[in-house]
């Protein structure tokens, strides 16, 4: 596994914390306007986790991965919403839309990022 993964963990954390940080700012705090804040501490203590310890890299990427994939999974239902938006409609929380798709892209960002580390050592 690459050197850069943890940092790209750590990374992928810090931009999913500011995602909530800005959405908790826009609106009122929710539960859903927390859950890509929750998510990017898990994966930047992952990133921070791996880095000083090489002999759990492996395990705490994975982990990072793990969280990574559920936070696209999760995230998927604000696609339409953010299509909708994109054409000139409105939605009933558009920031909540907008949270989720930005929790997509940095989530798949770091998803495929891992499988190109993977893929090149192998």
């Amino acid at each position: 596994m690459g050197n850069s993964l943890p940092a790209r963990a750590l990374w992928t954390g810090v931009f999913l914390i500011l995602v909530s940080t800005l959405a908790v700012m826009s609106t009122s705090l929710t539960p859903t306007a927390l859950i890509p804040g929750a998510l990017g501490l898990a994966i930047a203590l992952l990133g921070i986790w791996a880095d000083k310890s090489p002999s759990h890299k492996t395990l705490a990427m994975n982990i990072a991965l793990g969280l990574a994939v559920l936070g696209v999974l999760g995230s998927l239902q604000g696609i339409p919403g953010f299509i909708t938006i994109l054409g000139g409609g409105t939605v009933e929380r558009p920031i909540a839309v907008m949270a989720q798709f930005a929790t997509l892209f940095i989530c798949l960002g770091f998803v495929v990022r891992f499988w190109v580390e993977r893929r090149r050592k192998s």
